[in-house]
């Protein structure tokens, strides 16, 4: 039974489970460990090294690492002997990340229990990866959009494209060839325009940034559509309130709202301006230009000073109220249903 405890506990080391001595194990039988500095630290690669005592039984250890102390990697299990003296022991890791903090540790086990070390930390060399960050789209038209973004290139030249496609798989690159910003540590703005689109299509893209062929970082991933031809029309929907107010001040509110095809996100659907216009026949007597909010409706004032026209002060004045959604890349103009509101 003890033995199966120990060979439990054995197999709850190996995957990293247990961050101490394993209990069961005896102080004169499991193994001692010890982390040493690595050595060899590159870019991209360095050599663990530590200690281990196997306490004489055989002895097996690997290095865990990654950017925090929860690491997630781990390198290869080689052998430690089983002799009862400390040995000096090393594993190489490669595929790093260019001057970042890495924390590792030693874990050691054989057939009486196992041993973790401390946690240690060091920092590979040459500058961090730049970071890349991903800016919506703008200038968009039926076929074109410009793609924009910020590189802080982290002291080092940086080269960099932006990946582009109908789906986040992406597929293709642009500019070509890639171009670059010089070494700093500040924000850099870049933007390439994208010619030759289809109309109505959703594409989305990424920045890429990087250093040589090591240090490459990814922005993260930003849609655009571009406008459709021909433009949908909408459905739009308006009031104009009170219907009538005898005496002054004579202010009516036209509320409503853009409604558009499901096809056009409100993303993009919900711009542009409608035109409330007040008709006493066929004459103009007042305008409001009212923006559409981002939920696509829209609501504005217009008041009049006096009755418009001429005549007794006591008499009715009747408005037509024409309300027209004056369109946008997305959508096209149309009007909505003409009311008739009344002063006096």
């Amino acid at each position: 039974m003890q033995r199966i405890i120990r060979m439990t506990a054995l197999a709850l080391v190996a995957a990293g489970v247990l961050v101490g001595p394993v209990a069961e194990a005896s102080a004169s039988s499991s193994p001692s460990v010890t982390a040493i500095s690595p050595s060899h630290v590159g870019q991209t690669s360095a050599q663990f090294n530590g200690t281990v005592n196997p306490n004489g039984a055989s002895t097996t250890y690997f290095f865990q690492y990654g950017l925090t102390s929860a690491y997630g990697l781990n390198t290869a299990v080689k052998k430690a002997g089983h002799g009862s003296k400390f040995v000096k022991v090393s594993v190489s890791a490669s595929g790093l990340i260019p001057g970042t903090v890495y924390h590792f540790r030693i874990l050691a086990f054989n057939s009486h229990g196992g041993a973790v070390g401390t946690d240690h930390t060091f920092t590979t060399v040459g500058p961090p990866p730049p970071s890349p960050t991903t800016l919506p789209a703008t200038g968009l038209t039926t076929t074109s959009a410009t793609m924009n973004g910020t590189i802080n290139p982290n002291g080092a030249v940086t080269g960099y494209v932006f990946q582009y496609g109908t789906t986040t798989t992406y597929g293709q690159a642009a500019p070509y060839p890639p171009q670059s910003v010089s070494a700093g540590s500040a924000p850099v703005q870049v933007s390439y325009t994208l010619p030759g689109l289809t109309p109505g299509t959703t594409y989305h893209y990424r920045l890429v940034a990087y250093h040589g062929t090591t240090a490459i970082a990814y922005g993260a991933d930003q849609p655009f559509l571009t406008e459709p031809s021909p433009r949908p029309k909408p459905q739009v929907q308006a009031s104009t309130t009170p219907h009538r107010i005898r005496h002054k001040p004579f202010v009516f509110t036209t509320s409503g709202k853009v409604i558009s095809p499901s096809s056009i996100p409100s993303t993009y659907a919900c711009s542009g301006d409608v035109a409330v216009r007040f008709y006493l026949g066929k004459k103009n007597v007042g305008f409001t230009l009212i923006p559409v909010a981002p939920d696509c409706s829209f609501a504005g004032p217009t008041g009049f000073a006096h009755k418009p026209g001429h005549g007794a002060k006591n008499r009715k004045v009747t408005l037509k109220v024409v309300v027209y959604f004056r369109g946008n890349g997305y959508l096209a103009p149309r009007f909505a249903k003409t009311q008739r509101v009344t002063l006096g």
